[in-house]
């Protein structure tokens, strides 16, 4: 008969116990049991395979990759909503930022503002840049120009997702289940 080493018969057992594993899988597992004391505790039920795994560990993992789409989401909507405001499109801004800072207070709950801050921070730098590369100090305007239309529209945004955050919060204040 074939021998197989402790750790393909721990992946075997619970096929066997199950029903599941083919013949030869379940001879060569109960061969091996005869043999090796640590495994037939195993098989006999004495001993766990694996240890309890730590629920702690879990939820942090979970939380992280939560956390991860959560911010990719938002960043999304930003780039969206700031890359269409120079077209004819530029009203569904009035849609797309008050549902990013309700999407931050649902999923970010207590570090919502981190939704409304980058609207700012992301609108700040995309009007600075764009209005730069377009030639904005050259040809017609100043530096407090830049700086008024830049901060004005970033501000509108960000009062956009304040409006969405607080929304969000109402909605979740007046739905809460009473304990």
């Amino acid at each position: 008969m074939n021998k197989i080493s402790c750790d393909t018969c721990l992946d075997l057992i619970p096929l066997v116990k199950d029903g599941v594993a083919s013949a030869d899988s379940e001879n060569l597992v109960l061969g091996h049991i005869q043999e090796c004391d640590a495994c037939r505790e195993i098989y006999n039920g004495e001993k766990e395979i694996y240890g309890a795994m730590d629920d702690s560990i879990v939820a942090k993992k979970i939380r992280r990759n939560l956390w991860f789409f959560v911010i990719t989401i938002i960043l999304f909507g930003i780039s969206v909503g700031i890359m269409i405001t120079d077209s004819m499109n530029m009203f569904y801004n009035a849609l797309i930022m008050p549902a990013i800072g309700g999407f931050g207070y649902l999923f970010l709950r207590k570090k919502a503002y981190y939704a409304p801050l980058a609207v700012f921070l992301f609108s700040v730098t995309w009007n600075l840049i764009t209005n730069i590369a377009d030639g904005f100090l050259r040809s017609y305007g100043t530096v407090w120009e830049l700086a008024y239309v830049t901060l004005f529209m970033s501000g509108v945004y960000t009062l956009f997702s304040v409006i969405g955050l607080i929304i969000t919060w109402s909605l979740c204040y007046a739905f809460k289940k009473e304990d």
